[in-house]
Parts: structure tokens; sequence; C-alpha cells
């Protein structure tokens, strides 16, 4: 299962996740996931779902893991990719602009949702000696250098958090939780930015959504057993840690 499945890096991962014959679910608020998941079903003859859910209302989620587990009888793999960085006119808040309501928002999908869903997806991984999750934490969760980014950079280093502390908690189950730190990446969020629609961008190339997809896909499979409670840093450099 990937929230935030209908764009940028979650598509890229359910395409390598349906190429390689999983059956995935996608989730995110976006109703044209329907279309999506049908399409990529029937692009790699897996079974697919999708689900529209507002992942900022905490009861949408736990019904969200109540439905995916019924939906094949188990969920093998999650991967916490949603997230959102809240703006005004295409300007980010600074921290005295935050409201009460933008952190709230802020947490209860970046953070808060993948908490839901690990508490509710986890056990039945954990009784059946096998689970991967996997958070995108953004390069947000490991500096704080990013000027207008408050909520999103704190919610991003809980979520680091979140992925060591459920690691130690599941590692002897044969669960394993890992997360991944993204710098920029091409996403149409990105191409939307008046930075990059300006040519001002700094970068000397953005990361590709496939890019990202693929330590994912390692980070799920077999070959990643002894890798638990790792972050992963994709930034092409621009980030050393």
């Amino acid at each position: 299962m990937i929230t935030g499945g209908a764009g940028g890096i979650g598509s890229a991962c359910a395409e390598m996740f349906a190429a390689g014959g999983l059956q995935v679910a996608l989730v995110d608020r976006n109703p044209d996931v329907h279309r999506l998941a049908a399409a990529l079903g029937e692009k790699h003859h897996v079974p697919t779902i999708g689900f529209v859910v507002d992942l900022a209302r905490e009861e949408e989620v736990t019904a969200l893991a109540r439905d995916a587990l019924a939906w094949k009888g188990r969920v093998d793999i999650l991967v916490n990719n949603a997230g959102i960085h809240p703006k005004q006119l295409d300007r980010k808040f600074m921290l005295e602009e935050v409201t009460n309501a933008h952190w709230a928002e802020v947490f209860a999908i970046n953070l808060t949702a993948p908490f839901i869903l690990t508490r509710e997806l986890l056990p039945e991984m954990k009784a059946r000696g096998w689970g991967r999750i996997v958070n995108n934490a953004s390069t947000s969760g490991r500096t704080g250098r990013v000027n207008g980014s408050t909520p999103y950079t704190a919610s991003k280093h809980g979520l680091i958090g979140l992925t060591r502390s459920s690691a130690i908690e599941s590692g002897q189950s044969g669960v394993t939780v890992n997360a991944i730190a993204p710098g920029p990446v091409l996403t149409q969020r990105i191409m939307n930015a008046p930075e990059y629609r300006s040519g001002k961008a700094q970068m000397v190339r953005y990361g590709k959504p496939e890019e990202a997809a693929a330590v994912i896909n390692f980070l799920v499979s077999d070959q990643a057993a002894y890798v638990n409670g790792a972050v992963y840093d994709v930034n092409g450099g621009t980030l050393m840690a």
C-alpha cells in the first residue's frame, strides 16, 4: 500500500511494484487514483485498487487500514509517502505566519497518518513474521536549512523518530522499518514552483521520481532484510551527513 500514490514518487513506486508482480493499493485524496490504479493493474496484469482518503482525518486513516486488510487479507508492504507543504500564493509560510491550523494539518498528514497506519498494520505483519514499512522523510527530515519550512521540517524529523522507534520494536519479528530522505525530486509540485518556472533553481539537476522509488524498491525486498531503522539519503550529494 502506497500513500500519495497518484503522482511523483508514489506513482513511480507503484509502477515498480506492479512490474515486479506485486498487488498494489494506491491511496490519495485525488479521486483520479481509481483510474490510475485500474490502468496500472491492466498494464501489468496484477490486482490493484485505489482508495480516496483524506489523511488529515484520523477516522479515515483508521478505516483505510481496515479496508486495506479486508481487500486481500493482509498488507505486506506499507509506503508512507504522502506529505504536504503548505504555501500561500506560491510562497512558503515563515514561522510567524504559521497558524495552528496549518501546523495541525501538516502534522496530521505527514506524521500522524503514518503513525496510525503503522500501528494498525504492524500487528498482522509481526504475526506473520514478515513486513516492510518505508517512510518518506525528505531531506527536510535531516536538516533545518530551508526557510519557510518549519511545520514540514518538524514533521519530517518526527517521521524519522517514528521510523527508528518502530524499527526497534519490530526488528525481532521479521518486520523492517526504514526511511528515505529524498532531495528535490522533479514532481508536478516542483515544476509549478516559481523558482523552477523562472529557471532560478540552484540544483545541478533535480532527482527523478524513479530514482527515489528504486531505493524504496530495494528496502522492501528480501535483499534488505538486514537493513532496519536506516535513513537513506537520495539527494545527488546536495546533503551529506
